[in-house]
Parts: structure tokens; sequence; C-alpha cells
């Protein structure tokens, strides 16, 4: 038996950035990232991680230092 044969009855799935949209401040002044949730490879729905910028920050940081290689500890903040 493959070691994932039991979880393809399970659909697979994955939060993608949204081709061709930026992240954009909505008139609340949230951080909005359009996203597209995708069930095995197929388009399934819309949607927007929506962050107030007291979140945006500590996120940003944490995204930072992930992509540099020097990760922070969890519940650190910037």
């Amino acid at each position: 038996m493959e070691p994932n044969a039991r979880n393809r009855s399970r659909p697979d799935w994955r939060v993608e950035l949204t081709p061709f949209r930026r992240p954009y401040l909505d008139a609340d002044g949230n951080v909005c990232i359009p996203l597209w949730l995708c069930r095995d490879g197929e388009h399934v729905a819309d949607t927007a991680l929506r962050l107030r910028p007291s979140e945006a920050e500590p996120f940003r940081y944490h995204i930072d230092g992930v992509l540099s290689g020097t990760p922070f500890p969890w519940g650190e903040r910037p």
C-alpha cells in the first residue's frame, strides 16, 4: 500500500494567491489579500484574507523571517 493511499479519499485543499490581483486596503483600512480556494487542483471559490493593520505588521515580520531563513520564535513580536 502506498504511504498516502488512505489519504486519497480526502480532497486535496489548497489556498493560492489570486492571479493578477494584488493585496489592497479596504474602506476600513484592513489589509486584504485576494485568495483562491482550490480542491484537487480545481478553483472552488474566491476569498480574501483580511487583517487589521495591527495584525498585518507581525504577519509581515514573520513572513520576512521565513523568507530570509531566520524564522522568529512563536509569539515573538516586532
